[in-house]
């Protein structure tokens, strides 16, 4: 039999090299900037001392924010040890004409300090802080995108809407969907804690979320995002989630809760709301779980039927009455529904923010046109 050998080197050398193409142009841009900082120190300090009078000592502090801004590590320090002894090279020479400028002198010391306390406050991150701010948003763009809906049949619409607390980047709640076949599945999210922390938690299990839905079964969902979870081992790292299973073909669902509030369902042959009922399910992250712990409700999305999923920052008001919050959520999506459900979703949250309340907002809107029926399965 022959036999197949494998070389393991070379496979080991290729994502090596691969990682080296990516690093490598980002330590060249790096060298470049600190060379055109390092060039224009230069000129500043030859233009600082040969023009006294005209040259301001203050034409070193944007060079310092600069390297702030676009160098990290030892190319900063470098950057900035070259600014500060231009600086000082300058002060030297107007020392003796008593022209030199006390107020400017306490700019750059302050602005070098500022650096420094900045720069070592993301010297974890290991990247200059212009990359990465640019990393953060390019995350929340992920994150905005995994929410965004499939393509769907002429008659299914689904909107989505994630208002953060306090006009903040980043909120604790998320969406992410996915249509495999005729099956859609949309799971809507509250991370605990509030601001940042929950923020980067809900990057975290946003992604890992979205590779779930679709690859397990409706029913194996929430068991599967709880031994996740358990697995991460965050403090405070509890999250509660609502899951819907669609059938495009038939328009039969089913939903999955845990710790979260139920879903509305409009119906629209008789123009009455039903909050779904039977779907139970303890938070994400505290216990082992399996499906039998999580109960799921089915019902049947009609021509002109409408499901609505929601956090409890939606429902929650000043005064905590959740009664009173669904109550409100409901006349909001009425209103939503006469006027046409087109931007529903985004309304009823900005309606909602505009009631108080320092919790995130999310609100998923699924509904069916009414001038259309569903295509009965094939037996």
């Amino acid at each position: 039999m022959a036999s197949v050998v494998l070389d393991v080197t070379s496979e080991r050398v290729r994502p090596q090299r691969s990682v080296r193409r990516i690093v490598t142009p980002r330590r060249n841009s790096s060298r470049l900037l600190a060379a055109v900082i390092t060039f224009l120190t230069l000129v500043a300090t030859l233009a600082g001392i040969s023009f006294p009078g005209t040259v301001s000592q203050s034409v070193f502090v944007p060079l310092i924010v600069c390297a702030g801004f676009l160098l990290s590590g030892r190319t900063l320090a470098r950057a900035i040890a070259v600014v500060v002894a231009g600086y000082l090279v300058v002060v030297a020479y107007a020392w003796g004409d008593r022209t030199v400028e006390w107020s400017v002198a306490c700019v750059v010391l302050a602005v070098v300090g500022l650096v420094f306390f900045v720069t070592r406050n993301v010297q974890a991150l290991g990247v200059p802080l212009s990359v990465g701010s640019g990393m953060l948003k390019d995350l929340r763009e992920r994150l905005d995108r995994q929410a965004l809906a499939p393509e769907l049949p002429d008659d299914v619409r689904m909107e989505h809407c994630v208002l953060p607390a306090k006009g903040g980047a980043f909120s604790g709640d998320f969406v992410v969907c996915a249509r495999h076949g005729d099956q859609l599945d949309v799971a809507l999210t509250d991370v605990s804690g509030s601001g940042h922390s929950a923020g980067m938690r809900a990057l975290l299990l946003s992604g890992a979320m979205s590779g779930l839905l679709g690859e397990t079964d409706p029913a194996g969902f929430l068991p599967a995002a709880n031994r996740y979870l358990i697995r991460q081992g965050w403090r405070d790292g509890f999250a509660s989630a609502i899951h819907i299973g669609l059938d495009l073909r038939t328009g039969s669902y089913s939903i999955g809760t845990a710790g979260h509030p139920s879903a509305a369902h409009y119906h629209a042959d008789s123009r009455r709301w039903e909050m779904v009922t039977g779907a139970e399910g303890l938070l994400l992250g505290l216990f082992e779980q399996g499906r039998d712990d999580f109960s799921r409700a089915a019902g049947m999305l009609a021509p002109g039927d409408v499901v609505v999923l929601y956090s409890d920052g939606v429902v929650e008001g000043p005064g905590g009455d959740i009664t009173a919050g669904t109550q409100r959520l409901l006349a909001m999506t009425q209103s939503a529904i006469s006027e046409g459900l087109t931007g529903g979703a985004h309304r009823i949250c900005t309606s909602s923010a505009a009631l108080g309340g320092d919790d995130d907002r999310s609100v998923v809107v699924i509904w069916r046109d009414g001038n259309r029926r569903y295509r009965r399965p094939m037996l």
